[in-house]
């Protein structure tokens, strides 16, 4: 995983639907990555809105780059649980997308997968050979899920207590 804009820097092919984004968002995004480097990287000392945009920031632009294959070839800072994500995209409304992560993640043959990326790339490896598996579907469905930018828009708008203004800085 490479990093640029404070958490990840998405490399790969493409199906990105960001562009479409209230550019106020990428503002939003650089406070919660200020305020993520404040708490030494520590995620859970963060209110729940900034991990939310955090995470749903992250793992979907990881996804609209390569899919469901990327997000869990991905090793993220402190492997927080798949179901982490899923709670993150839950609380946005996205319920579709969680979804998607959650039949996926339920799919690897071994428990925890979050926290053994070489059996994660195993288990992807030989997926991959299979086109008609069901991951497939759940990878395509969630990369081209054009409601989770708009819901992540809603939902820092609904949290506006932790996002500050331009030139003013959160309680």
């Amino acid at each position: 995983m490479r990093h640029s804009r404070g958490v990840v820097q998405t490399v790969g092919p493409s199906c990105r639907n960001r562009e479409m984004l209230d550019p106020a968002l990428d503002n939003h995004y650089d406070h919660a990555v200020s305020r993520l480097a404040e708490a030494d990287g520590d995620l859970a000392r963060l209110e729940v809105p900034l991990q939310t945009l955090l995470m749903v920031e992250s793992a979907q632009g990881i996804i609209e780059s390569g899919g469901l294959a990327f997000f869990y070839e991905a090793d993220f800072p402190n492997n927080p649980p798949y179901e982490d994500f899923v709670a993150a995209y839950r609380r946005i409304g996205a319920e579709s997308a969680a979804s998607c992560i959650e039949d996926s993640a339920a799919l690897f043959p071994f428990a925890e997968p979050h926290l053994f990326a070489p059996l994660r790339e195993l288990w992807l490896e030989r997926m991959a050979a299979d086109p008609a598996h069901v991951f497939h579907r759940l990878s395509d469905r969630i990369c081209h899920d054009e409601s989770v930018w708009r819901l992540l828009t809603d939902y820092v708008g609904r949290h506006g207590h932790a996002f500050p203004a331009p030139g003013r800085t959160a309680n």
